[in-house]
């Protein structure tokens, strides 16, 4: 048996080598893939949501494919960026992100994730430098295990979900803008001659209206062998989130290849990593969501005519 020192729980990896736990003066935290969290997840942030202290994972506005806010022991700064740095195998990620993408980590499928090493405290810019400032999020992706036969193992996972309006406003009805109007300008007022349409009054319920029950789709396969000396990992994943505004959804495809060849008895190993994204975002419009709580519901959604 050969020890591989990334995987031995006393030792740490860094960025310019490893050191033993009982000898790191930083703060780190370890989330494996066994420990993140499981059920219908759409985003990396959401795998690590809960997951270790000191890191909070604020969600986005709600909609399909929105980018979470993550914060390590708070912020740094008033004016300047207090996004950690997202480092993912060994390759830092723009802060900015990518252009279309919420996030960085909307770049990644949730189910090639292996885990999360999250740096905590200024020790990370020794390694990173000030762009760690604010913290790093470590992220190892599966890879080609080395033990694999050469009968390719294949996993497929596939999760359906559904989102609904767990609560909505209580608002006036017809009946109820009817008495308000007839308490505050009396019966048979030019104001309630205004309510609905053509003399026709209508109950309608805007929140109703702009709200649906709002499915998710997700899957994923991958394929894990050995083709001789060569290590492989292959992986796809299919994301479809309806949002429950109508008319926003998020469609994600990803594609991943991992080789991990060793050469020269096991002195020398190649990791070679190839990763391809495609989403598309439908965005609604959220200012409907005001709307419906002032609109007249004696109107009714379309002229009958």
């Amino acid at each position: 048996l050969v020890e591989d020192s990334e995987f031995l729980d006393e030792v740490v990896v860094i960025g310019y080598g490893t050191v033993k736990k009982s000898d790191l003066t930083g703060s780190v935290a370890t989330v494996k893939a066994d420990e993140i969290n499981k059920g219908v997840i759409t985003t990396p942030a959401d795998l690590l949501r809960g997951k270790s202290a000191g890191v909070v994972v604020t969600a986005g506005s709600g909609m399909p494919g929105s980018g979470a806010t993550i914060r390590i022991r708070g912020g740094s700064s008033i004016n300047a960026s207090n996004d950690p740095l997202i480092v993912i195998d060994g390759l830092p990620v723009s802060n900015d992100g990518i252009s279309g993408m919420s996030d960085p980590l909307s770049s990644i499928n949730p189910e090639d994730i292996e885990s999360f090493t999250v740096l905590k405290d200024a020790s990370a810019t020794a390694i990173y430098g000030s762009r760690a400032s604010n913290g790093v999020i470590v992220i190892t992706t599966k890879k080609g295990s080395k033990t694999s036969t050469t009968v390719p193992h294949v996993a497929v996972d596939f999760t359906a979900s559904v989102n609904t309006l767990a609560k909505s406003h209580k608002l006036l009805d017809k009946d109820g803008i009817v008495n308000l109007i007839r308490d505050f300008y009396g019966a048979n007022s030019t104001a309630e001659a205004n309510l609905g349409l053509d003399g026709k009054l209508y109950n309608t319920d805007w929140q109703k209206e702009i709200y649906q029950t709002a499915p998710t789709y997700d899957a994923n396969i991958s394929v894990n062998g050995r083709a001789g000396f060569l290590p492989y990992r292959v992986s796809g994943g299919f994301t479809s989130q309806t949002g429950t505004l109508k008319g926003s959804k998020m469609n994600r495809g990803t594609l991943s290849l991992n080789l991990a060849p060793t050469f020269f008895d096991k002195h020398l190993t190649i990791n070679l990593n190839g990763k391809g994204t495609y989403a598309k975002n439908w965005y609604a419009n959220q200012d409907a969501i005001g709307a419906a709580n002032h609109y007249d519901p004696t109107k009714p959604v379309k002229d009958p005519n």
